[in-house]
């Protein structure tokens, strides 16, 4: 797993912690709430951070400095130690520097329509909000009428290499969609293996082309409503 990975991961797990504590969650880590609760009136900032860090089973708190007001901890799974601030915590905006040196940026102050945006050496990811947020690049062949949902995603590499995932709804046939996109990637020079199945109205294609430096994989099903799915994965190096 890359550094990057390893970074969105914990700095993710740490904000749905905070969000999603409730229940026999809040009631098993009341003591820590308590005394988050009793430092919020003297800093704010700081007792959210800490916090939601003393809630994650996985996070051994290292150092805090308030000076520089940040915190420095070790994913216990990993290993890995990590550094962030606490107005950054508190913002959805966070600076992170790991063990190695590396930096990585995570923005959610506008996640519900922009999305999450992690960036770091390795690119820039962006997940959740609304479908146009993650929308795939233009050479992507999206079936005519395909409405785009939420929950894509999308890394954009250094080098240009992009991949993502872009999942829509279309009012047509599944056995339709399916053969367009069939007949469609190989009149675009695509090398194209797939399966339908009648019985439950649902395919897979997996297409490749440029020796193998762009996939596109496809699955397509019909949902309750009638209407057909596609989820779609797709990939390209940098040329």
């Amino acid at each position: 797993m890359s550094g990057l990975a390893i970074a969105g991961i914990g700095c993710l797990g740490l904000i749905v912690l905070i969000f999603l504590a409730g229940g026999a969650l809040v009631a098993k880590f009341m003591p820590q709430i308590r005394e988050a609760a009793a430092e919020f009136e003297k800093d704010p900032a700081k007792a959210a951070t800490m916090l939601a860090l003393k809630m994650n089973p996985d996070v051994e708190v290292l150092n805090t400095d308030d000076t520089k007001r940040e915190v420095t901890f070790k994913l216990k799974s990993s290993g890995e130690t990590t550094t962030i601030s606490y107005e950054d915590f508190e913002k959805g905006k966070m600076k992170i520097k790991n063990s190695k040196g590396e930096e990585y940026t995570v923005d959610a102050s506008k996640a519900e329509t922009e999305g999450m945006v992690i960036k770091g050496p390795d690119g820039q990811i962006i997940t959740g909000g609304n479908a146009a947020a993650t929308a795939p690049p233009a050479w992507v062949p999206l079936y005519p009428g395909l409405a785009l949902q939420e929950g894509g995603a999308r890394m954009q590499r250094p080098d240009g290499g992009v991949s993502g995932l872009a999942v829509g709804k279309v009012a047509a046939p599944s056995a339709q969609v399916y053969q367009h996109y069939e007949t469609d990637l190989k009149s675009q020079g695509y090398e194209v293996t797939s399966s339908f199945s009648d019985e439950h109205k649902a395919g897979n294609i997996q297409a490749t082309k440029d020796d193998g430096k762009t996939i596109l994989g496809l699955t397509i099903s019909t949902e309750s409503d009638g209407q057909t799915q596609v989820a779609l994965t797709y990939q390209e190096a940098a040329k």
